[in-house]
């Protein structure tokens, strides 16, 4: 049985994250607009976004352990350090996902 303080600061964990998540597919958005070559908007459009918003899913029901959270996360790491690695303007939003990578876990602990 959870303590009503303990039920607070999960929900507190998983707004966060929810919001941490949108403020990262906005940042993603953004950065998909030209001059961006197409294959970059296409890799966020249908890798990195997909991704992200699967792993919001499994934080919105309540499911903050799942693995397919960090799964996910994972996914979007992998294709934004790929990013990164041909354009230095990705790191930005490399660091923005493993700062909610860590969280997730964080919460994941709580729950």
């Amino acid at each position: 049985m959870t303590s009503a303080f303990e039920a607070w600061e999960f929900k507190q964990r998983q707004d966060e994250l929810l919001e941490a998540i949108e403020e990262v597919v906005r940042m993603a958005e953004e950065l998909s607009w030209p001059p961006q070559p197409i294959y970059v908007s296409n890799r966020i459009r249908n890798e990195l976004v997909p991704a992200l918003y699967d792993a919001r899913t499994y934080i919105e029901v309540g499911e903050v352990a799942a693995p397919a959270i960090r799964e996910r996360l994972k996914e979007a790491r992998l294709v934004t350090a790929d990013l990164s690695s041909e354009d230095k303007t990705f790191e930005r939003l490399f660091s923005r996902l493993r700062a909610i990578s860590e969280n997730a876990d964080n919460a994941a602990r709580l729950e």
